[in-house]
């Protein structure tokens, strides 16, 4: 039998917690891994990227995070197969 990989592997991010001055950026570095190396990845999609409160942090369809406030939030890195990743966003 075949080991099992949980989904969310297939996607690495570089950081899962961010901390930002106010003002200040953070690029995200994502990357896909195949579910198995015989499968090639088809990328048919890019990799999308949300923050759940815009007043605190944005973050650009390339993946670079701006800290708007102080306070806390979240941004959501989508692959083209549902997977995403949750990064913790602290802006000081």
């Amino acid at each position: 039998s075949f080991p099992t990989r949980r989904s969310s592997d297939l996607l690495k991010v570089n950081k899962s917690k961010v901390n930002l001055k106010q003002g200040k950026k953070f690029k995200l570095k994502v990357k896909q891994i195949a579910e198995s190396k015989k499968v090639k990845l088809k990328k048919h999609r890019k990799i999308a990227f949300e923050s759940d409160n815009q007043d605190v942090a944005v973050v650009s369809k390339k993946g670079i995070i701006t800290a708007k406030k102080k306070g806390k939030c979240s941004v959501y890195v989508y692959a083209q197969n549902g997977v995403y990743k949750k990064i913790k966003i602290r802006v000081n």
